[in-house]
């Protein structure tokens, strides 16, 4: 029951207050109004059921009339034997026939039910005997004529006698009913009143909560809005829920309140900040010319390395090595590229920049492993981060297939899935050690920039490094988590990296 009170507070919470309002009052007057047409039902019914008790009592004085307008008119036919006397006796004698139809046919305990049965037997008998008088008339039978006469006249003596009976008992019943019809719609029509009092106060209570409901957020932002007009700032926000005007005023002040103090306390900061900064004006000048120093070493080392490796291959080139100056202008390529500024780069860079790296690696382990490219070629001009696939291979390389003597395989697949472009790469080597992916996977959860720290072997430190790094970009480049997963290789023993982007 609370459940179904809390929804149906917050479902008015959620609603316009135009609509809560009309909805209230619209349901105090539907109540009124259902309670006015069920008393004036009720009523209505009363006073059927007490004119249906009198409709008999007229109904039986109508058969009665009938009764004895057959009689008189046999009487007449009797006497004069005329045509009007006979054709009035069938008149009246078949539409009093079509009345006992509504009498009783069998006989009963109930009194009313009982009298009618007896009406209905006597009116039989008459109808019977007054037929075969008018048949001896015909005859000119006196003896017969006389005889049935008679026996009619009994019947219809004994039928009026038992219709005033009847009638009498109809009466009395009907009183009766009307006494407690009576009683019943007095007793009806003072509960219905106080119904529709006991209504009408409900719903003036109710729209009294409403508008309280209503007004006391109101009341609650007038105070705020003064408080903030003194600038004191220092006042609890509303944290109103509700989806109607109410709700959107409260979050609209607090949007505000919010906005003020993060104002305010940026000043503040702004403040300490400047004070801070001319503190360390004296100390950043005299630093500068230091880090301006270092930035050119910076950028003088790279390039230092570029021109001696390419002097290298055209000395190799000059003395006939063409493997050697092949090598020297690989081995160039791959530093240049790791060098680049550019966060991303495109599939085929990637896979460009990895050709040169497996070409250093294979003429410096020789066959021990073999490269393996499924490229879909559509899929080549795709944006991702620059240097994520060669540290993978590195690896498979330094780890997965530091145990194989020959065949090993590294494999890399670019192919569309759905929405998505999976990038895999696979070695068949040792497999990838559960604890070191745990941790890895732990350390990217909790943001850590660093190694692991409590793997005190440097080979698994390193190890690790590389691949938080990668996991690290790609997070932070697609903004989602779960996007390298470390698998074993559904071909067999290895392991197998699963990258999966959006193909935008």
């Amino acid at each position: 029951m609370k459940k179904l009170f809390a929804k149906i507070m917050n479902s008015k919470n959620n609603t316009s207050l135009r609509t809560q309002i009309t909805g209230t009052i619209l349901l105090s007057i539907l109540l009124i109004l259902f309670t006015i047409l069920a008393t004036t039902k009720l009523v209505l019914r009363t006073m059927d059921l007490t004119g249906n008790s009198y409709q008999t009592n007229a109904d039986l004085d109508a058969y009665l009339k009938l009764i004895e307008n057959t009689e008189a008119s046999l009487e007449s036919y009797i006497k004069f034997r005329t045509f009007e006397g006979i054709d009035k006796y069938y008149h009246y004698e078949s539409a009093a026939q079509a009345k006992v139809l509504f009498f009783n046919e069998k006989s009963s305990n109930i009194p009313i039910s009982q009298k009618k049965y007896i009406i209905r037997r006597l009116s039989e008998s008459f109808f019977r005997f007054g037929d075969k008088a008018v048949d001896a008339r015909r005859a000119n039978n006196h003896k017969d004529t006389n005889y049935y006469m008679e026996k009619a006249l009994q019947c219809y003596s004994f039928l009026t006698d038992e219709i005033s009976s009847l009638t009498m008992l109809y009466f009395q019943t009907n009183a009766a009913q009307y006494e407690s019809s009576k009683t019943y719609t007095k007793n009806l029509l003072q509960f219905s009143i106080f119904f529709m009092f006991t209504i009408l106060i409900a719903a003036f209570f109710l729209l009294f909560i409403r508008i309280t409901h209503i007004i006391q957020p109101l009341s609650s932002i007038s105070a705020v809005a003064h408080k903030l007009a003194d600038r004191d700032f220092n006042v609890p926000l509303f944290n109103n829920q509700s989806k109607n005007e109410i709700g959107h005023i409260c979050r609209a002040f607090d949007c505000m309140i919010i906005s003020i103090r993060e104002y305010v306390d940026t000043i503040w900061e702004k403040a300490l900040k400047e004070n801070q900064l001319r503190e360390k004006e004296i100390e950043m000048q005299a630093l500068y010319s230091d880090a301006r120093l270092k930035a050119l070493q910076n950028q003088i080392k790279p390039h230092f390395l570029f021109n001696t490796l390419n002097t290298g291959a055209q000395l190799a080139m000059i003395e006939g090595a063409d493997k050697t100056c092949y090598f020297l202008e690989q081995v160039a390529d791959f530093f240049r590229y790791n060098q680049h500024t550019d966060r991303s780069a495109t599939i085929q860079e990637e896979l460009g920049m990895l050709d040169n790296y497996i070409y250093i690696m294979q003429t410096r382990f020789g066959d021990r492993f073999t490269f393996e490219k499924h490229i879909q070629k559509n899929l080549l001009n795709t944006k991702v981060p620059n240097m994520i696939l060669q540290p993978l291979v590195e690896n498979c390389i330094k780890h997965g297939l530091k145990d194989k003597i020959k065949g090993g395989i590294i494999e890399i697949k670019v192919a569309e899935s759905e929405n998505e472009i999976e990038i895999s790469i696979s070695d068949n080597g040792c497999g990838f050690h559960p604890e070191i992916k745990e941790h890895i996977f732990q350390a990217v959860k909790a943001g850590a920039g660093t190694i692991i720290k409590d793997m005190k072997d440097e080979e698994k430190e390193h190890h690790s490094t590389g691949l938080l790094n990668v996991i690290s970009r790609l997070k932070l480049y697609y903004k989602k988590d779960n996007i390298l997963q470390i698998l074993s290789n559904p071909k067999g023993e290895g392991t197998m990296f699963l990258i999966r982007i959006p193909n935008v």
